[in-house]
Parts: structure tokens; sequence; C-alpha cells
């Protein structure tokens, strides 16, 4: 994939290229194309392509002016449900198989017969929907943290067949949901339905579809006794769960699971980006009070850090955590007692970008500017499409005195994130200074 910009001569400048590495999606309704770096890191690239309209249009959280560009990092919350659990690093990525609704196959694959894997339609009705929900379980994709794992607990360590509640605790914005329909709503907005919520906990994701063709079966009739429902080939769905276009993907139309009498809804024509930063509340299962006002955290202030510890005396070697807290320690001016975290969080993952970017700014303003450097150095290696890192590179140069490395690297960095303005004002002010 290849992105450039025009000069005033229409000649292309910025010119940025990136491997296709792979596609994300079936192609029922779109498939997303990723790069996978030297080093190892997934980005979704910006463009998508969309059956619906047979083209290329921008991929889901793209479609604004202030887009990543090339850089978007895919998270390993973003893989649990597009990809199988990983057998190895990054490139034994593959597609979802039998494992995430049958758990462990080692047994059954070494004696393949009944009571050698788990069937999940013997599972308990909230164990069955629990496992169609561990992938199309979504409240809200922007503004809040919408689920965080319970402590102890890996990306990939769910399994079927146990609560997912206790995997994960979900979170909803306060205010009124159901006016909202995005693009992984599909048991959100089943639970909002009367129909669910009348069945005594026996409905689920299977009353409807075939688990292994995902075809919709016609099971309305089983709980409806009108006269239209009676007529051959009814296709209850399509008038009430009507296909419409989610606020945060316009370029499909899905299934909207909220089952109505008389659905009424517009469709939006361009992407929403306007974040939640309201409340947050549980969803779907209980939250212990930390974690629930970790979610609520908005802004940065003494009772986050005081947070930020009492979630390190309960997971003392989460390495999210330790970077957060280091980072807000620093940007707070209190850049001599984040060091201690950061450090430790870069002792569990050496390749941290964000740790690694942080304790060297952190070092850089106690006058260590060698040793920034050396950091800075082992993050541009882990991740070079990092812009932030190249612009912390010029900054520390700069204050070396080595201006014509400052220069290359603020170039670098505008050459990655063209939009990068921070980067273009402190470059423009090297070069003020004449030729280095």
């Amino acid at each position: 994939m290849r992105r450039h910009q025009l000069d005033a001569q229409s000649r292309e400048i910025q010119i940025l290229e990136k491997p296709i590495s792979f596609g994300i999606g079936s192609g029922n309704h779109a498939v997303t194309l990723v790069n996978r770096t030297p080093r190892g890191l997934l980005i979704e690239l910006p463009v998508s392509w969309y059956r619906q309209s047979g083209a290329y249009a921008m991929s889901p959280g793209y479609d604004s002016p202030d887009h990543f560009d090339m850089r978007r990092e895919i998270s390993s919350a973003c893989l649990f449900c597009h990809a199988a659990y990983p057998k190895g690093g990054p490139e034994s990525i593959s597609s979802i198989d039998c494992e995430r609704c049958h758990g462990d196959t080692k047994a059954h694959l070494a004696s393949p017969r009944r009571g050698t894997i788990l069937n999940p339609a013997r599972l308990a009705p909230e164990r069955q929907l629990d496992v169609c929900l561990q992938c199309h379980l979504q409240t809200v994709s922007r503004g809040i943290s919408d689920a965080i794992r319970r402590p102890g607990r890996g990306p990939f360590s769910f399994r079927p067949g146990e609560a997912l509640s206790a995997f994960k605790m979900f979170f909803d914005r306060a205010d009124a949901p159901e006016p909202r329909f995005e693009v992984n709503h599909a048991g959100y907005r089943l639970m909002q339905s009367k129909c669910f919520q009348s069945s005594g906990g026996k409905m689920t994701c299977t009353t409807c579809h075939d688990a292994h063709s995902f075809q919709a079966r016609a099971a309305c009739q089983g709980c409806h006794d009108s006269a239209h429902s009676k007529v051959a080939n009814t296709d209850c769905a399509g008038c009430h769960m009507a296909k419409r276009r989610p606020t945060d993907a316009i370029h499909v139309t899905m299934t909207d699971h909220w089952i109505q009498r008389r659905p009424v809804f517009e469709n939006p024509v361009k992407e929403s980006h306007d974040p939640y930063t309201g409340r947050v509340v549980p969803y779907y299962g209980d939250a212990d009070p930390l974690s629930l006002a970790i979610a609520n955290i908005r802004g940065l202030t003494e009772e986050v850090l005081d947070l930020y510890r009492a979630q390190l005396r309960r997971e003392p070697n989460d390495v999210p955590t330790l970077a957060a807290f280091g980072n807000a320690l620093f940007r707070l001016g209190r850049g001599s007692e984040a060091i201690p975290f950061l450090e430790k969080a870069l002792r569990l993952d050496p390749n941290h970008v964000g740790a690694l970017n942080t304790l060297a700014v952190a070092r850089a303003t106690t006058g260590l500017r060698r040793e920034a450097i050396a950091l800075l150095d082992r993050a541009r290696f882990m991740n070079p499409d990092h812009s932030l890192t190249w612009v912390n590179l010029g900054v520390t140069h700069n204050a070396m005195g080595e201006r014509a490395k400052a220069i290359a690297a603020f170039r670098e960095a505008i050459r990655l994130q063209p939009d990068f303005a921070e980067a273009r004002a402190k470059l423009a002010a090297v070069l003020a200074q004449g030729a280095p």
C-alpha cells in the first residue's frame, strides 16, 4: 500500500509504502489489510476492501482527517477476536479455529470420538452464550475501556465452558445506551431485546444461528404466534432486525440484533469520532471497585496515581500499569519517582516502546543524554515507525549540540507522520539556527 501527497507542482512527496502481509476478515463484510513490520508488530493499514460496494475505502477508525496514517498498531485485544490462540510469535498468526468454541483439541485429535472434546451444546445456556460473547460483546468502541481483564488473566486465557465474567469485567456508558449501533454490537444489542430478556435465560446466539455455518434459523415462530409468522418463508429478521450502517464503520451494512417491533433509525453518513467522556458502570457481571475506578479514569490527578498504586499492590508485575504509572508520574513533574517503575516495566518487557521513550526523556532531563540516546535507539530498533521516538531522538541530539542528527530525526518523524505538528515546529526551530 502506497501513500503520497502532491506539492504545488503536482509532484509526489511524503511517499510511504508498506507491504501488505495479510488480511483480517472473512470477506462477508470486509477485509482489512495488515502490515507486519520486520520486528513483528502488526499495523492496520488505512484502506480496507468492502464487499457491499465491491471497492476499497477507509478502514474503520480511519474515516477522519486526523487518522493514524500507516501507524495504527493492532493490539492483542484486537487479535483475540480475529485470530486463533497463538502458538508462537507474530509469524504464527492464523485464522480462528475449532479451539475457540471447543477448547483444547489435543485429546480429540489423538482419539476422535465423543467425550474427548467440549461440546458447547451440552453447556448451560449462559455458558453457551459466553462462548459467543467472548468475541461478540462490545459495549463501546471508543472513549472508554469497555472491558478490563481480571487480575492475572492473559489476553488469550479464556476457555469455553468458563464464565466470561471470570475472564473480563465489562463496562458501559452510564447514559441511555439504546440509540447506539456499532460494528461489534451483536451481543450487546441482542441483550437489549425483549425477546432475550423474557426468555428466562434460554435464548442464546445459537437459538437463531447455526454455529458452524452462521446461517439463521427460522426461530421466531417457536415463540411468536401471529398470522404473518405462519406464512412460509417469512423473513422475520428483515423487518424486526433491520440491516443498517454502524456509526463506527459506515462502509458496511450489518444486522442490528436489537429485535424491535417497528425499528426506526437513520443511517449515518459519516463515522462518529466523538468519544464518550462521562461516567461508566459495570455491565454483564460485577466489577471490583478498583477496576471500576480505573475504567472511570479521566485526566491525570493525584487520585489517579493512588489507583495505579492500588493496582500495583494487586498485580506488582503488570507491565501496562507500571508503564502508565511511570508516565503519569513523569507528566506530573516527578521524574525521579517515575524511573524505578519504568525500569521495572522494562526488566519485565524489554521491548515496551512507551516505557523506553518515557524513561529516555526522564534520563535526558537529568542530564544523562547519552543514556537517553541508547534507550531511544532501542525503541527505534523495536519499532522504527514510532514517530514519537524520532522526535525524542531529535530533541535529545539537539540538546547535545548534534544538530545534523536532530534534523535527520525530525525529518524521519515527519516522513512517518506528516501531520505531526510538533515535529515540524521543532525541525523549523533547528533550521532557523542556520546550517549545522
